[in-house]
């Protein structure tokens, strides 16, 4: 319809305003999705003219990229050998039972028993009770043996009583034969008077009467020396009891086990039934000359260790070494070779014609940790050599007798002849032919570079 002929015009009215309708987003749209086209567009072109700029790589360049190297170093190069082994200390005391005295078959069918026991790994001070041994069978021997004593004490005090009225019965007999013999030679002075037959009588009477005398005279000394002999064999039999009796007091004192010095408890093991081992605890059964405990000092100890043959030759007392657990892989100890044993032995559990030599390392310093019978190494060292050029041995190439390496140089890799020296398990040092800061191949460059 046309404003002239609007009838709302002609009647003076004013026009109508049309409805209102929303904004459209789809210009704003428009307008983000050109901004990141040309942000797009300007990232491109900087990677073409970055790309553009960087120089081409050969193939020569890329292969001698893939080839790795290493720097040739100043430093120190050691010969070490290590030996396992166990630590144990150096100063301890053993905690061994006594054998007996006065009962010399005691305790051998394990009459004896553990009453008391210090816990292992416990701390004593000298003369502290660490263990002790059933009394019961002890005492009832004690009494026993008391007993016989006194009996034979009283044995002996009627022997001499006895031997006593003896002695003076053989004494009242030979005065009754002296004075037989005195009568017989008085009879035969008053002889000059009696006939010749009774003067004969009278002086065999008298004959027969002093040999009677000097008869019963030369017995009396034999029975002295019979008497005699017989109250020293009762005396020396009871001095032995009375011997045996005091040593068996005294056994009784071991039964009661002190520490001899200030330490920590370590306790033996033994087998029980089933053939498991285990420590040794109250109540178990021990024999005479049987060690069950140590007392050991822990600041001092050392590393017992096994050498072969072909290992000891460059073993030297006093190298130096650094000690190792399995149980603490963290904690270290220096240490120095203490000894090297003379002789070389068989193990039971290696080829008989391998021999091992003891080998003892001394630990240097203490840790609450370090503990006896704890499995460890000692890395000692043999050589070593100070302020060498090193190469690592994957970078050392042989041909023949000889050694070279593959040095990096501006134009490639040039084969150069070196003379190595004292080895490693990493590096080697070098004698002559490379200097510190020259790069070597660790692999065998390809050829032609």
């Amino acid at each position: 319809m046309s404003r002239a002929s609007d009838p709302s015009l002609e009647s003076g009215g004013l026009p109508q305003e049309p409805e209102h309708t929303p904004h459209s987003p789809q210009p704003r749209r428009r307008r983000l999705g050109i901004w990141l086209l040309v942000a797009c567009l300007m990232l491109a072109g900087l990677g073409a003219y970055l790309f553009a700029k960087r120089p081409a790589q050969t193939p020569r360049a890329s292969a001698l990229a893939a080839v790795p190297t290493a720097a040739i170093r100043t430093g120190s190069v050691q010969h070490t050998l290590r030996l396992s082994g166990q630590t144990a200390a150096r100063n301890y005391a053993a905690i061994t039972v006594t054998t007996f005295r006065g009962q010399p078959g005691m305790g051998r069918g394990g009459s004896l028993v553990l009453t008391k026991l210090a816990e292992g790994g416990s701390k004593v001070k000298t003369g502290d009770v660490v263990a002790e041994l059933d009394t019961e069978s002890m005492l009832t021997t004690i009494d026993d043996m008391k007993a016989n004593q006194e009996q034979m004490e009283l044995d002996l005090a009627r022997l001499q009583a006895q031997q006593a009225l003896d002695w003076e019965s053989l004494q009242q007999t030979v005065r009754s034969a002296k004075a037989n013999f005195d009568k017989a030679a008085l009879d035969f002075k008053k002889a000059e008077v009696q006939t010749a037959i009774e003067q004969e009588l009278l002086r065999l009477a008298m004959e027969e009467a002093e040999a009677v005398y000097k008869q019963q005279l030369f017995a009396l000394d034999y029975k002295k020396i019979s008497l005699d002999a017989t109250m020293r064999t009762t005396q020396l039999s009871l001095d032995r009891t009375r011997l045996r009796f005091q040593r068996t007091l005294n056994d009784l004192q071991t039964f009661t086990f002190r520490a001899p010095m200030d330490g920590m408890v370590v306790l033996q093991s033994l087998e029980r039934s089933g053939g498991t081992m285990a420590q040794y605890a109250a109540g178990d059964a021990v024999n005479p000359g049987r060690s069950f405990m140590r007392i050991v000092d822990t600041s001092s100890m050392q590393l017992e260790a096994l050498a072969s043959q072909a290992e000891t030759s460059e073993l030297r007392v006093g190298q130096t070494a650094r000690i190792s657990l399995d149980a603490f892989p963290d904690l270290t100890f220096p240490g120095k070779v203490y000894s090297v044993g003379a002789m070389a032995r068989a193990s039971r559990m290696e080829s008989f014609y391998v021999r091992t030599i003891p080998v003892v390392v001394r630990i240097e310093g203490s840790d609450s940790r370090l503990l006896p019978d704890m499995s460890g190494a000692a890395d000692i060292l043999l050589r070593r050599d100070e302020n060498k050029p090193l190469i690592p041995l994957e970078a050392i190439q042989s041909e023949g007798d000889r050694t070279f390496a593959y040095v990096r140089t501006a134009s490639g890799f040039e084969k150069r002849y070196i003379e190595v020296g004292m080895r490693s398990s990493l590096e080697a040092a070098v004698l002559s032919g490379l200097q510190a800061g020259e790069r070597v191949a660790l692999t065998v460059p390809p050829a032609g570079i």
